[in-house]
């Protein structure tokens, strides 16, 4: 079919459609980590390793993580009310965080056992170890593979997908380990390796905050220029300025705008098609799910404190970029 051709999706089933895509792909991860837990745990335990073990206890961390951001999933998908104007979408990002914070939790854990195997005769079983890490890693591949896609389309689903990352990470450091423990005798790498987990874990947890912080700040979503959507207003016709402009995410996929537009006497006349041209403008070509225009016939009228003044003050610069 020809793409010019084919129907344009309203954001509410753009979003159903996502968070179809995320449950299944979460689900699919959550039966592998489940599966290869139990078979870590075990390992763990019969050959000593401490990498083996700390990597099964981020494992567990994955699973609560998955299981949280499918729960955050039923829950954003219910309606909106007069107590939630804008339902519970925010509830992904909220598991989104928690997630985040869960890694810190479990990297304190590793280094905490890691300390104390350094004052500890070790007695590793490098074979063990170096066969349950290769099947690890493995699963790890698989599951992160899964969850690829829809990571970038959700904050939610992207902390368990760095979750399944951190600990794919950590898979390769519980190979190395077996690897020296067994050609070379270095019981010692286990416990070092295991805080390289920890450092690894602690590290995934930065950028996945950063933008859940960043949402709940009501920042401007990062991928939005505000400057260019501005002068693209500005381009219609009868048009003369725009103030007082707000741009936020409710959710992952989900932006919302509101801002004052100032039109000339013809439009006013018969502000509708052009308030509705101004609405496509913003959804259509720059991706906002909610967006609120206000007509006026001058700045003078506007009582409102304008946080953000006339688009002409605005450069790119001025653009939040996140890397």
């Amino acid at each position: 079919m020809d793409a010019s051709k084919q129907p344009i999706l309203s954001h509410s089933e753009r979003n159903h459609g996502h968070r179809s895509a995320s449950r299944r792909s979460l689900s699919i991860s959550l039966v592998l980590i489940m599966a290869y837990m139990v078979v870590e745990v075990v390992g763990g335990l019969v050959s000593g390793s401490l990498a083996l073990l700390a990597d099964a206890g981020h494992m567990l961390t994955d699973a609560a993580a998955i299981g949280l951001a499918l729960l955050a999933i039923w829950v954003a998908g219910r309606p909106a009310s007069i107590e939630q104007t804008f339902g519970f979408h925010r509830t992904e990002i909220l598991a989104a965080m928690l997630n985040a914070l869960s890694l810190w939790f479990i990297a304190a854990l590793i280094f905490f056992e890691a300390s104390r195997r350094f004052d500890d005769t070790l007695d590793v079983d490098g074979g063990l170890m170096l066969g349950v890490g290769v099947a690890g890693l493995f699963v790890n591949m698989a599951a992160a593979g899964v969850l690829h896609r829809s990571a970038g389309e959700s904050l939610n689903v992207e902390g368990a997908f760095l979750h399944v990352i951190a600990d794919l990470l950590g898979s390769v450091a519980v190979v190395v380990a077996g690897v020296l423990v067994l050609s070379l005798g270095w019981d010692i790498a286990d416990p070092i390796f295991g805080i390289v987990i920890g450092v690894l874990v602690l590290a995934s947890s930065f950028r996945l905050l950063w933008k859940v912080v960043h949402v709940l700040m009501e920042g401007t979503p990062s991928h939005l220029d505000l400057h260019q959507l501005c002068q693209r207003l500005e381009e219609l016709d009868g048009v003369t300025g725009v103030h007082d402009i707000h741009a936020w995410s409710i959710t992952t996929g989900y932006d919302a705008l509101s801002a004052h537009v100032t039109a000339d006497a013809t439009v006013m006349q018969d502000p509708n098609p052009v308030l509705q041209r101004l609405r496509e403008i913003a959804s259509s070509e720059f991706g906002v799910g909610h967006v609120t225009i206000q007509l006026e016939d001058s700045m003078e009228n506007c009582a409102e404190d304008h946080h953000i003044e006339h688009p002409e003050g605005l450069t790119p610069n001025h653009r939040h970029d996140e890397s």
